[in-house]
């Protein structure tokens, strides 16, 4: 397509946004041949403009009338009624599109570090990764550290610096910053021409035409450059060649170019696509959603720069049982192995689940295996099913076009899975196999939920269970101790897109506080007596019995002695005490946390030949420990965590103020990696409820953290104490 072609179709005036849905939607895109087939995921930080490009990529192609905006809820990749009411991206979304018979779907991800579980899965789902940065806010530090991760991927990369339209945009400072952070290899095909401060068009450096907007919109088109813009243009062209030829596998070519020879565009051209498709060298092309200039340059690096599947590299693979299995090559004719990336549910269609193909052709009407192993951790317990594939789709946004197949290197969404979830494999019933999972990041921000009323906790349970499913960042958690339900969660943004899908499944619920799990103990030796004496006509309960307590080391656990002489309690009874002791330390007894480190000695008591019995005894013995805790003083302890955390040098010191604000204490640092810091310390759980949304405020979004529990600690006197 043209630039002036284009241009027009981006102008293109009507009305945008899905207008169809499920299986009365126009037949989708179904790819034959993987060569024919790019997977690239959008990455960047929110707000860099990523859902605006597609919809200009979508008007380009008519597959919209019109772009949609964030602000009314009306573009395709932010369908979800959580990303409308957020006005950002909170899920992976794909939208794919075919140029020039390539097939090429466009993953577009969340910018927002509480949804890295989505982008993780849009990077295992893409080939390549599109960097969209804003010509007016630039990089941050989280999208250094996701070119860091595609680095280590191995992944093709490109960048696109975006909202060249903006008065206050900054394309060379932004082109300059992007330098500095992603390496010299990130060089420009194509610079902005400007005309009276504005953009009015882009200079190829290598074609040496420029896209002219200059005369007004009738008028746009292609032209040769003048030669004050050759001029201009000569030092970043210069560059730009130089960068290339670094790359050829041609060793003549650098001495032929600075021996002043004219190398041909052709052999320049062949050597930067497979710079960038091997993922060394990194283009950069300047784009404005909002005119739709660059759109067609953006494209072109796409289809013919970034690899298609069969250059990639595919997930290691096992049998049902964990032993390796032959490596997978995407090959349509191959043993199928696909994945789930995401899951969504379907008011119609049930669970609905965009599927990557790695090997093998996924068809409509054929049975198959879903198997989902390693994420017990989080809540999904390993299973394996047998089902079959109704129906194979190809989404655009929340529509959904049904395909009748999709071969390896594709992605489609497959309806009516009912055991699928995200993560999980599908493969041939007769030959099922396991594709290693990919990277989770850990949900360490705990939000505490309770159903309005009983009869909607069962409505709880069910809709728990569906957005789990599709969500493994999320793990859900009944703790045993405080029999409160726990949803841990990425961040604020993150607990507040799971309660709207709550929600919206008509599940009535309210958030409560957190509860930490104490436990107590005694803080010095203590005597309790326990009288349990009744009568009320016919057969009594009559017990008494006298303990010592005395705590133990922290982790000592509980010791019960019988020191009791001359048979004052008969031997069947003895136990019962025990019991009695240990019902009471369960329950708790100043704040209703279990007790711990306890030695309860018995060493006297009464006994009455008839009433006794061991249920009397086992009530004296709880109290005459609730007498002894009267008595004496009871400890509370609390949780605490070894912490492990990642931040950049700049932000160590701001870390660990913070953690002695947080009564932590600091047990060492090490260096991790480039430029980064591993601080160790111990933290009381209390302090770390909201860590993961304060870490990220404290760091620019970039520290992470992990934690494990350590101990149980005496709570410093004048802390608040919570209680069941």
């Amino acid at each position: 397509m043209s630039v002036k072609a284009a241009k027009d179709a981006a102008r293109t005036p009507g009305r945008g946004g899905p207008e169809v849905r499920r299986a009365d939607a126009p037949h989708g895109i179904a790819a034959t041949d993987p060569e024919q087939v790019r997977n690239v995921a959008l990455v960047g930080h929110s707000g860099a403009g990523k859902t605006l490009l597609i919809e200009a990529m979508l008007a380009v192609h008519g597959m919209i009338s019109r772009k949609g905006s964030i602000a009314e809820g009306t573009t395709v990749s932010d369908s979800d009624p959580s990303a409308v009411r957020q006005q950002r991206s909170v899920t992976l979304s794909l939208v794919p599109l075919l140029v020039d018979g390539t097939k090429v779907n466009l993953l577009d991800t969340p910018g927002y570090p509480d949804f890295i579980g989505e982008l993780r899965a849009g990077l295992r789902a893409a080939d390549a990764a599109l960097f969209v940065v804003s010509a007016v806010d630039g990089i941050d530090a989280t999208t250094t550290a996701l070119w860091g991760e595609c680095e280590s991927l191995g992944m093709p990369r490109a960048v696109v610096i975006t909202r060249l339209d903006h008065p206050r945009a900054d394309y060379d400072g932004v082109l300059a910053a992007c330098q500095q952070a992603f390496g010299d290899a990130v060089l420009p095909l194509y610079v902005p021409v400007r005309s009276g401060g504005e953009t009015s068009g882009l200079l190829g450096l290598l074609t040496g035409t420029v896209s002219d907007d200059s005369a007004g919109e009738a008028a746009a088109g292609s032209r040769d450059v003048d030669a004050g813009e050759r001029a201009a243009s000569e030092a970043a062209r210069g560059r730009l060649i130089e960068g290339i030829i670094a790359e050829s596998e041609d060793e003549t070519l650098m001495d032929r170019y600075l021996g002043g020879e004219d190398i041909d565009t052709d052999v320049l051209t062949a050597d930067l696509e497979t710079a960038v498709a091997r993922g060394s060298f990194f283009p950069v092309v300047p784009a404005s959603a909002v005119t739709g200039l660059g759109t067609a340059e953006l494209l072109e690096v796409l289809t013919r720069g970034f690899p298609s599947p069969v250059e990639g590299r595919l997930p290691e693979v096992t049998d049902l049982a964990g032993a390796p299995a032959a490596a997978l090559a995407c090959d349509p004719d191959g043993p199928l192995a696909a994945e789930v990336v995401r899951t969504t549910i379907d008011p119609f269609l049930g669970r609905v689940c965009l599927t990557r193909v790695f090997s093998g052709t996924l068809r409509a009407d054929t049975p198959v295996h879903v198997g989902g192993h390693g994420l017990a951790d989080r809540g999904h317990q390993d299973h394996d099913t047998d089902e079959r594939v109704t129906h194979l789709y190809s989404p655009l946004g929340p529509n959904l076009r049904p395909v009748a197949h999709c071969v390896a290197g594709d992605i489609c969404a497959v309806a009516k899975l009912g055991s699928a979830e995200t993560g999980d494999t599908i493969s041939a019933k007769d030959q099922p196999l396991l594709l290693a999972t990919w990277e989770m990041p850990e949900p360490l921000m705990p939000v505490a939920v309770e159903a309005d009323s009983r009869s909607d906790e069962d409505a709880l349970a069910r809709s728990l269970a569906k957005v789990a499913a599709g969500d493994p960042t999320l793990r859900v958690e009944r703790n045993a101790e405080t029999h409160q339900l726990i949803l841990w969660c990425m961040g604020e943004a993150h607990a507040d897109v799971v309660l709207d899908r709550l929600r919206d499944q008509g599940v009535k619920l309210h958030t409560v506080d957190v509860v930490t799990p104490l436990r107590e103990t005694f803080a010095a030796p203590a005597t309790g007596h326990g009288r349990h004496v009744k009568q009320s006509g016919g057969h009594g309960q009559y017990a008494v019995c006298d303990i010592d307590v005395e705590p133990l080391d922290r982790g000592g656990g509980f010791e019960f002695v019988d020191k009791t002489v001359g048979g004052v309690i008969p031997g069947t009874f003895i136990s019962s005490v025990e019991k009695g002791v240990r019902a009471q330390m369960q329950k708790g007894l100043a704040a209703g946390f279990p007790v711990v480190d306890l030695r309860v000695t018995l060493v006297g008591g009464k006994a009455h030949s008839v009433d006794s019995s061991d249920a009397a005894f086992q009530a004296a013995g709880a109290l005459a420990l609730r007498e002894a805790a009267a008595a004496g003083r009871i400890q509370l302890l609390e949780p605490v965590s070894a912490v492990s955390i990642t931040v950049s040098e700049a932000h160590v010191g701001a870390v660990m103020s913070d953690l002695s604000a947080r009564r932590g204490r600091l047990t060492g640092t090490a260096t991790s990696g480039s430029e980064l810091t591993e601080i160790s310390a111990e933290v009381p759980d209390q302090e770390l409820l909201k860590y993961a949304v304060e870490l990220r405020a404290l760091t620019a979004g970039t520290g992470r953290f992990r934690r494990r529990y350590l101990r149980h600690d005496p709570v410093p006197s004048g802390s608040s104490t919570p209680r069941l």
